[in-house]
C-alpha cells in the first residue's frame, strides 16, 4: 500500500509539473461559474426570505468549493445570509473568520468591506462604517466591478439615512437608483427607494415620499421581496396619517399585519437557521464517517483508475506541451533574426553617422583654420579701422562656427555612448581661473562682469576629469553671458563636505540676464531647445549646448538643478565627487619651482624640484600627459634661436602657420609630408615640430614614429583637424608631447609652443 501511495504522489507531482496551463484553465473556470451562479441563487434566494433554500444553496456552493479559491466567496455569501436573517453576531463571526482567506485589492476584500460596512450600521457603529465605506471606495477606484461601486454607494447613502443627513441622502439615493437598475440589483434598487421615501418622510416632504413607497411597493411585489413589501406598508401607513388620512392609515396598517401574520406563519427565521445550521453539521458527519467506510473498502481499486487516468493525461500532457514548445521555439527563432538584423543596421547607420561627422569636421576645419589664419595675420599687420572692424567680425564669426562644429561633435559622441571618464589630477582653481580669463573678453562684449568665488577649503589637487568639468563650464558660462546684458555672472565652487579621500564640490554658475519661464525650464535641457522661436534669432546658437551639460552632469553620477524666474535671472548648479590624490606626490600650483638643466642630447628630459634643500632627479617620460603646473615666459630675444619645423601638406596652411610663427621672430622650415620631415630631421637640429596627421606619402603618426626612433628629445606637437577625443590617447602614445587643434586660439597656440620650450614637470 504505502509503494502505491509513493506512486500515486510522484505522478500527481508530475501531472502539476506537465499538466497544461489551459486544461488547468478551464477546469477552474467551469468550477468558477458552477460556483458563482449557485452563490447568485442563495442572494436571490434570501432577498425573497426562503432562507431554507439559501442555505441549501450555500451549503452545496460550500462543498464544491472547499479545496479551491473560491471557498471565500461562499463564505461572504453565508455572511451576508447571517446579516438579512440579522444574527448579526454570527455575521460579525464570519466575516471575522474569512478576513484572512480573501487577497489584498481584490473584489472578494471590496466585498468583504461593503458586508462589514453594512454590520456596522446595523450596530449602529457609525464611525466604523464611514471608515470602512471609505477603503472600499479606494479599491473600486483600481476595480472593473461597477456592481460592488453600486453597492458602496447604496451602503454611503443608507449611512447618511441613519446619521440623519438628510440632504445627503435623498442625493446619494436619487443618483445610486439608476445604478442599481443597470446592474439588476433589483433588491437593493426596492431598498434604496424605500430609503429615499424614508428621507422625504423625514423632510415633512410627503407628496415625494408616497411616490417613493408606491414605487418600492411595485418593485418589491414585482419580484417576491417581502421584507422590502413589509417595511413600505408601514410606512405608507405612516405617510397617510401625517397628511391626515387616517382611513388609508388604517388600510396600509391591516396589509402590513396581515403580511407580518404570513411570514410568521412559516416560522421564525432564527430559529430555523440554527436548526438547519444543526442539521447540516449533523449530516456532515453522517457522511464523512461514510465516505471513510468507502474509502476503506474500495481505496485499492480507485487508486487504481486514478493513476491509469493521471498516466493518460501526462501523456497528453507532455505530447502537447511539446507541440507548443517547437512552435515557440520556430517563432522565437524568426523574431529573434528579425532583432538581430535591426540591430546591425542600427549599429550601421550608427557608424556611417559617426564617420560622416568625424570626416566632415576634419574638412570643416581646415579651411576653418585658412579663415581664422588668415584674419589673424591681417589683423596683426595694422589694419585700418574699417577694415579691423571687419576682420574682427570675421574672427568673430569663424569662432562661432568652430563652436558650432565641437557642440555637434560633442552631442553625437555622447548619444553614441563614446564619452569616457578621465581621472587625473589637476587643480580646479586654475581651470576655473584660466577659463573666465579666457571668457573675460566675450564677456565684455555685451558689458558683464566674471565674478569668481571660490572656496579655500577645496583641496589645491584633485582626481578627476579636467576637460569635462571646464567643458560643463564653458558651456554654463557662455550661456549665461548670451542671456545677459550690462550684468553680473557669478561663477562659485564650494566644498559641500569631505569624506576620508573624496571630496563633494558644488558648481554654481548664477546670472541677473532676462531668466528662464517657468513653462519652458522643463524642455531647456532637451536636445535644440530654446526658450522661444526668435531666440534662435537674436541670440543664436544650435540649442545642443545645456543638452551637452546635462549629459556630462549625468554621465559623472549627478544632476544638473536649475532655479530661475523671469527678469530675475538663472543659476544652475551641480554637485560633483572627486577623488583626492596622494598629498606625498603632488605639491600646490604655487609652490615656487625650479629647474635644472642637462647637457644636450642626454636621454632624459629637464625635470623640475621643489624649493627644499633636498633634490631628487627623476626622468620623465617622452609621452606624459601631465598637466604643466609652472611656467615662466621666454624673452622676446631667445626666440630668434628656435627653429621650428612645420609638416603639412596644405599650401595654405602651410603659409599661414609659417607668418604666425615669423611673425614672433621664430624660424621656420616646411615639409611637405612625413617621409620629408624624417629626411629634414636626420639633416637638421629643430627645437619643435608642429606635424600634421592626415598626409600623403607618409602621414604623421608614421613619422612621428621614425623621427622618436631618432630623437626621442624633439618636442613633437600635434597640429591636427581630427577629432582629438577619438585619437588623443593614441596620439601621446605614439610620441606626440602635445596637441593642437586646428584652428586653434592663438593664445594657446604659444602657450603650448612656450611649454615645449620650457619643459616643466613635476614629480
Amino acid at each position: 500500500m504505502n509503494k502505491i501511495l509513493l506512486l500515486f504522489a510522484l505522478l500527481l507531482g508530475g501531472l502539476c509539473l506537465a499538466q497544461s496551463d489551459d486544461d488547468a484553465s478551464l477546469s477552474i473556470n467551469s468550477q468558477q461559474i458552477a460556483v458563482e451562479a449557485m452563490l447568485e441563487k442563495a442572494r436571490l434566494a434570501l432577498q425573497k426570505t426562503d432562507y431554507e433554500k439559501a442555505q441549501d444553496i450555500v451549503s452545496s456552493a460550500i462543498e464544491i468549493a472547499k479545496d479551491s479559491s473560491l471557498f471565500a466567496s461562499t463564505q461572504l455569501v453565508q455572511a451576508e445570509y447571517f446579516l438579512i436573517c440579522n444574527q448579526l453576531d454570527l455575521a460579525e463571526l464570519k466575516l471575522s473568520d474569512i478576513e484572512q482567506l480573501i487577497p489584498e485589492k481584490s473584489d472578494s476584500q471590496i466585498r468583504l468591506y461593503l458586508l462589514k460596512s453594512n454590520l456596522f450600521i446595523k450596530n449602529k457603529k457609525f464611525v466604523d462604517a464611514d471608515q470602512t465605506l471609505n477603503s472600499a471606495k479606494i479599491l473600486i477606484q483600481n476595480s472593473s466591478n461597477q456592481e460592488l461601486r453600486a453597492l458602496q454607494l447604496f451602503l454611503r447613502a443608507q449611512l447618511n439615512l441613519e446619521t440623519k443627513n438628510l440632504y445627503e441622502t435623498v442625493n446619494g439615493f436619487r443618483n445610486v437608483i439608476p445604478l442599481l437598475q443597470k446592474q439588476q440589483l433589483h433588491f437593493y434598487e426596492s431598498q434604496a427607494t424605500l430609503g429615499l421615501a424614508k428621507a422625504y418622510f423625514e423632510k415633512q416632504e410627503l407628496d415625494e415620499a408616497n411616490a417613493a413607497t408606491n414605487e418600492a411597493l411595485r418593485i418589491s411585489k414585482n419580484y417576491g421581496f417581502i421584507t422590502t413589501e413589509l417595511e413600505t406598508y408601514s410606512l405608507k401607513s405612516s405617510i397617510a396619517r401625517a397628511q391626515g388620512d387616517y382611513q388609508k392609515g388604517l388600510e396600509y396598517m391591516d396589509r402590513y399585519i396581515e403580511l407580518k401574520e404570513s411570514i410568521d406563519k412559516n416560522g421564525d427565521s432564527g430559529n430555523a437557521l440554527a436548526i438547519r445550521n444543526k442539521e447540516n453539521e449533523n449530516l456532515k458527519v453522517e457522511l464523512a464517517k461514510k465516505q471513510k467506510d468507502l474509502d476503506r473498502h474500495d481505496y485499492t481499486n480507485i487508486l487504481f483508475f486514478v493513476l491509469l487516468t493521471l498516466l493518460s493525461l501526462l501523456t497528453m500532457s507532455l505530447f502537447k506541451n511539446n507541440k507548443f514548445r517547437l512552435r515557440a521555439n520556430k517563432t522565437l527563432v524568426v523574431k529573434n533574426k528579425s532583432l538581430i538584423e535591426e540591430r546591425d543596421r542600427a549599429q550601421d547607420a550608427a557608424k556611417i553617422k559617426a564617420d560622416f561627422l568625424s570626416t566632415i569636421t576634419h574638412e570643416l576645419r581646415t579651411p576653418m583654420y585658412a579663415v581664422t589664419g588668415l584674419t589673424h595675420l591681417l589683423l596683426e599687420n595694422t589694419p585700418r579701422s574699417d577694415q579691423k572692424e571687419h576682420l574682427e567680425t570675421l574672427q568673430s564669426s569663424g569662432e562661432y562656427l568652430l563652436s558650432l562644429i565641437d557642440n555637434i561633435l560633442n552631442f553625437n559622441k555622447l548619444e553614441a555612448n563614446k564619452v569616457e571618464l578621465e581621472s587625473i589630477p589637476f587643480s580646479l582653481k586654475k581651470r576655473i581661473q584660466d577659463l573666465t580669463t579666457s571668457l573675460e573678453s566675450q564677456s565684455k562684449d555685451r558689458n558683464n562682469q566674471l565674478q569668481l568665488e571660490f572656496d579655500d577649503a577645496i583641496p589645491s589637487r584633485i582626481n578627476g576629469d579636467p576637460v569635462k568639468i571646464t567643458q560643463i563650464l564653458i558651456n554654463l558660462i557662455g550661456n549665461a553671458i548670451k542671456f545677459t546684458q550690462n550684468g553680473n555672472i557669478w561663477i562659485r565652487a564650494n566644498r559641500v563636505k569631505q569624506v576620508d579621500d573624496r571630496c563633494l564640490i558644488r558648481f554654481e554658475v548664477e546670472d541677473n540676464g532676462k531668466g528662464i519661464s517657468e513653462e519652458k525650464q522643463v524642455a531647456i535641457f532637451e536636445n535644440f531647445a530654446q526658450e522661444e522661436s526668435s531666440t534662435t534669432r537674436e541670440y543664436g546658437g544650435t540649442g545642443l549646448g545645456l543638452a551637452i551639460v546635462k549629459n556630462l552632469v549625468e554621465l559623472m553620477q549627478s544632476d544638473i538643478k536649475l532655479d530661475s524666474k523671469l527678469g530675475r535671472g538663472s543659476i544652475f548648479s551641480f554637485d560633483i565627487w572627486f577623488d583626492l590624490p596622494d598629498s606625498n606626490k603632488f605639491y600646490d600650483d604655487y609652490q615656487p619651482v625650479k629647474s635644472i638643466s642637462k647637457p644636450k642630447n642626454t636621454s632624459d628630459k629637464e625635470v623640475v624640484f621643489p624649493s627644499e634643500p633636498s633634490e631628487i632627479v627623476a626622468p620623465v617620460k617622452t609621452t606624459s600627459i601631465n598637466e604643466v603646473l609652472s611656467e615662466k615666459p621666454l624673452a622676446p630675444g631667445e626666440h630668434l634661436e628656435k627653429r621650428i619645423l612645420v609638416v603639412e601638406d596644405n599650401k595654405i596652411n602651410q603659409m599661414i602657420t609659417r607668418k604666425i610663427l615669423e611673425g614672433k621672430n621664430f624660424n621656420c622650415d616646411v615639409a611637405n609630408h612625413g617621409a620629408e620631415a624624417l629626411q629634414k630631421v636626420q639633416e637638421t637640429e629643430y627645437d619643435l615640430i608642429l606635424m600634421d596627421i592626415h598626409m600623403p606619402v607618409m602621414d604623421g603618426k608614421k613619422a612621428t614614429t621614425e623621427i622618436r626612433k631618432l630623437n626621442r628629445e624633439i618636442p613633437i606637437i600635434a597640429l591636427t583637424a581630427v577629432t582629438l577625443n577619438d585619437s588623443e590617447k593614441e596620439l601621446y602614445q605614439i610620441g606626440f608631447d602635445d596637441i593642437i587643434p586646428k584652428p586653434f586660439k592663438m593664445d594657446e597656440f604659444f602657450e603650448k609652443i612656450q611649454k615645449a620650450f620650457t619643459n616643466y614637470q613635476v614629480l
